[in-house]
């Protein structure tokens, strides 16, 4: 296999509240190889956007902060890039989607103007040419009468439609890297589809490496090739599509795909994972899971236990070891 072309290596990011310094990201390691797809999923307080906003270096206007790690593209680390230096990786060679892109697009710009900002920041070429380039763009996600698009202001466009636009936004500079945070959310099934089918066919034309942010398991086994799974700020278990959905480890995983409706079954009740993702103030001092999993040992509570392997944060793993 080729060298990653993204490494997230101890991450950890906290945020100052109160006075306080809470941790939101603890030693989080992740790694993203050329035309890979790799799925971040958990429930939301899990840490997964502050993970990729602590990646992009887009927690200047928060109380968050980078405290520790490094994050290498293509070998360098970006943590200690200047501003200047992170102004012409962003956009260019790492973009990212949002969830919601009525907060990402201005307002009371029109498409085209937006469009053509963003592919003349990092490119030089005329004006004519990068609305040329937008119009192609465009017609590349799939939006029909492109070139009326652009004469057109947000909220005159489909949530589906304006999503298509900042896909084409995000890829008008052929970036390397993708960050995609929950793009398909707030999206119908059918228009979602068609937002994953373009992500797809842009992977496919460009060998773009894509980090797929959701808590939708469904769009994971459809999407990706690798999957971490986060909780509490952590990975607790990572692995290829078909290990994490066929013989998951991690309680708090088997709890997740528990609870997924199955074609076919024939059951009264879905399973469920009792109790709520505890918040950054209240984490349990052992295995941050401990209160909600069924499987928790008086060890549990005291430790918390390594990424074994790589791949499983959980004292069962030990056990099972010891009795192979």
């Amino acid at each position: 296999m080729s060298e990653p072309i993204l490494s997230i290596n101890q991450l950890y990011t906290s945020f100052r509240v109160d006075g306080e310094t809470i941790p939101a990201v603890e030693g989080i390691d992740l790694s993203l190889y050329p035309g890979e797809i790799v799925g971040l999923v958990g429930e939301s307080g899990s840490g997964k956007s502050v993970t990729s906003l602590s990646v992009m270096q887009l927690l200047d206007e928060t109380p968050g902060e980078v405290t520790g790690g490094e994050v290498l593209f293509q070998g360098q680390d970006l943590l200690k890039f200047t501003d200047r230096q992170k102004r012409k990786v962003r956009g260019n060679d790492i973009s990212m989607i949002f969830q919601e892109p009525m907060t990402s697009l201005n307002p009371v710009l029109k498409i085209g103007k937006q469009l053509v900002e963003a592919i003349r920041e990092h490119q030089r070429i005329s004006q004519t040419d990068a609305r040329k380039h937008a119009i192609h763009m465009l017609n590349q996600v799939g939006i029909p009468r492109s070139e009326a698009i652009m004469n057109e202001y947000p909220h005159q466009l489909s949530g589906g439609m304006r999503q298509r636009v900042m896909i084409a936004m995000a890829m008008s500079c052929d970036p390397k890297v993708l960050i995609a945070d929950e793009p398909t959310t707030a999206l119908d099934v059918t228009i979602q589809a068609q937002i994953l089918d373009v992500m797809r066919n842009m992977r496919d034309q460009h060998n773009t490496s894509i980090l797929f942010i959701t808590h939708d398991l469904g769009v994971i086994a459809e999407m990706c090739d690798r999957v971490a799974v986060m909780y509490s700020g952590r990975i607790v278990e990572q692995g290829s599509v078909y290990e994490i959905f066929e013989n998951p480890k991690h309680p708090y995983t088997k709890g997740l795909l528990g609870s997924i409706p199955k074609l076919g079954a024939k059951e009264d009740r879905l399973d469920s994972i009792q109790g709520q993702v505890p918040t950054v103030e209240d984490r349990p001092k052992g295995c941050k899971f401990a209160n909600r999993c069924p499987f928790v040992m008086d060890h549990c509570w005291e430790e918390e236990p390594p990424l074994f392997d790589g791949k499983n944060r959980c004292w069962l793993h030990e056990r099972e070891e010891a009795t192979e």
